[in-house]
């Protein structure tokens, strides 16, 4: 009887754990998850087990990362060590360039997720004090790894200035504006009118995980004024699973709202409410919400209370203060199912399950800020 007591006990805790990571994870079924969200909403202990499951999860996202980065700064070190180890020629001197710039944006970011796991680790070691002996010295060992890590790349950057001086000069950007994931195979949204006479196009981002990938317009509505920007940079991979899922039913008038956007080079927050059902003079596409919006705010995308996308910014009324026009979140749906017919599998990666709804507002802002970009839009492309 006690063998059967234990039995149960130990199934119920594997059960509530795989039912936490496959929440996590956005793969539950939708009465799974409606049925777990019921529970999240009644045990505080619950909310912050799931929470605590997230951020170990992070954790061990950032190792995976720092083992990739590694390899491929290994990699780039060998390639340095061959190159430098010829005699200098014109032709050795074409080859260190093509392979510098080849590994410009690896060396960058491996510098900063290098720079977040190190401040990680430490934080781990010190809340973590009664970790037995081996635990720490496996922690010291890793800090000592991830020195080695930065010392080789701080070489390899001040070898790389002759390199620099020689590159090709950059364009100017010609405008910026705000676009936002929408499925995990590298697609976003933002206007079409801010990308309809674009050259050359960057995301970035300078929040937790500094990226930059270059884009181009996949489909495009100009009618609703939107178009779904694909990343082509060989460098990009898939996008996590994202937070928030999408709202398509009308928001209520007085419905809270808030914005995440690029009006500048760092992220802005801005809230307000719903003012309008319809946009500028009467637009049924659109609604109109008293958030304050500035050049830069076109393509940020729109949610509710709960974290629930329900529309995208697209401009503002310039004789009425306070007075934006956000496109609702069905006409989004709508040029995602039609641009299913070029890629199938955005027929089922529109983000379903909302994994912000019962966090407090900096949390939510927390999960966002790696799935909204700022765009840099080029008027001439990079070889002109």
């Amino acid at each position: 009887m006690i063998n059967n007591t234990f039995t149960r006990l130990k199934m119920s805790f594997v059960d509530k754990y795989e039912t936490i990571e496959g929440y996590i994870n956005g793969v539950l079924s939708e009465e799974e998850r409606l049925r777990f969200e019921e529970q999240l909403a009644k045990s505080d202990s619950l909310r912050k087990e799931v929470e605590s499951h997230r951020a170990f999860a992070e954790q061990l996202r950032w190792y995976g990362k720092r083992q990739t980065l590694k390899e491929q700064m290994d990699l780039l070190h060998q390639e340095m060590t061959v190159t430098t180890s010829t005699p200098v020629t014109t032709a050795t001197k074409t080859s260190w360039k093509h392979t510098w710039k080849r590994h410009l944006y690896t060396v960058a970011v491996a510098a900063s997720v290098a720079l977040v796991t190190v401040i990680g680790i430490l934080w781990n070691v010190r809340n973590y004090s009664s970790l037995e002996n081996k635990q720490i010295g496996y922690y010291q060992a890793l800090k000592k790894d991830l020195d080695e890590v930065i010392a080789t790349q701080r070489d390899l950057v001040e070898r790389s200035e002759e390199a620099k001086v020689k590159a090709l000069p950059v364009p100017p950007v010609n405008s910026t504006a705000t676009a936002f994931a929408i499925a995990r195979q590298g697609y976003l949204i933002t206007n079409y009118h801010v990308v309809k006479d674009a050259r050359a196009m960057f995301i970035e981002t300078k929040e937790s995980t500094p990226q930059r990938w270059r884009v181009e317009v996949f489909h495009k509505d100009k009618e609703s004024d939107l178009a779904l920007l694909k990343i082509v940079d060989t460098t990009f991979t898939q996008f996590n699973y994202l937070p928030y899922s999408l709202r398509t039913e009308m928001a209520a008038l007085g419905e809270e709202v808030f914005t995440l956007a690029y009006p500048r080079d760092d992220m802005v927050y801005g809230e307000g409410a719903v003012s309008s059902k319809t946009g500028f003079e009467g637009d049924t596409i659109a609604y109109q919400i008293s958030i304050p919006v500035n050049p830069g705010n076109s393509g940020s995308p729109l949610l509710d209370e709960r974290g629930h996308l329900i529309g995208m910014i697209s401009g503002k009324n310039t004789k009425e203060e306070g007075a934006a026009y956000a496109i609702k979140a069905k006409y989004i749906q709508a040029l995602v199912d039609s641009a299913s017919v070029k890629d199938e599998a955005l027929r089922t990666s529109l983000p379903r399950y909302n994994q912000i709804q019962y966090l407090k507002r900096p949390k939510q802002i927390e999960q966002l800020q790696d799935f909204v970009f700022e765009l840099k839009i080029y008027a001439q492309t990079f070889s002109e």
